[in-house]
């Protein structure tokens, strides 16, 4: 599937921005988030061993009573000299404190050769519901990740961080998306802000406002 076919499904949703509450918003994300995970084969790194990375058709984890899906597709936030482009998405469920789910990562520019990851959302997770963050009232979330697939050699199979979310409430939308991890991957650790970016967190569909499961 070549890049022009990818970006589409993100170009359109970008243009048509978020209307109406959650619920609106639920439908818009997860017809964007299945356009762009559905057998997405990601290119390979270059290097003396070379390691094909695929990103899981269906990203999503075990069902629960609160839904998170995301997508970018763009520069990180400050810019960085080494990634100019970024396409980070994925998928999962929160329950009773643990997270599951499925996250996926592609970065290249500046000379890099892209790099891709596919991380394992598993664990102990902390919602933040009702809290205002880029001046917007919304929910957050930090989900525990570790590197089930890697062809970037200095980042390998098992490194762990973490990725925390915001999703501002209601039909103007300011959401944020912060990825963390340990040294050996630490060149993976980036910050998204703006259009590029949409989050959506919901409890079966509607604005999650209590972190009880």
């Amino acid at each position: 599937m070549s890049f022009i076919y990818r970006a589409a499904p993100f170009a359109a949703w970008r243009a048509r921005g978020y209307r109406g509450l959650v619920s609106v918003r639920r439908r818009v994300g997860l017809i964007a988030v299945a356009a762009v995970a559905v057998a997405a084969t990601l290119a390979q790194s270059t290097g003396a061993a070379t390691t094909a990375v695929r990103c899981p058709a269906s990203a999503s984890g075990s069902a629960g009573p609160v839904q998170w899906l995301f997508s970018e597709l763009g520069a990180p936030t400050p810019s960085s000299a080494t990634v100019n482009w970024s396409w980070t998405r994925g998928s999962g469920s929160w329950n009773s404190g643990r997270a599951s789910g499925t996250i996926c990562s592609e970065d290249k520019g500046g000379g890099l050769a892209t790099r891709n990851l596919v991380l394992r959302v598993t664990g102990s997770s902390t919602l933040s519901p009702m809290i205002t963050k880029l001046g917007l009232l919304g929910v957050g979330i930090v989900l525990p990740v570790s590197v089930s697939a890697s062809d970037d050699a200095a980042c390998p199979r098992g490194t762990t961080g973490s990725v925390t979310l915001f999703a501002s409430y209601y039909s103007i939308h300011r959401d944020s998306i912060v990825m963390r991890f340990a040294a050996a991957c630490a060149s993976h650790d980036h910050s998204f802000g703006g259009t590029i970016v949409h989050v959506e967190i919901a409890r079966n569909g509607h604005q999650v406002n209590t972190a009880s499961a």
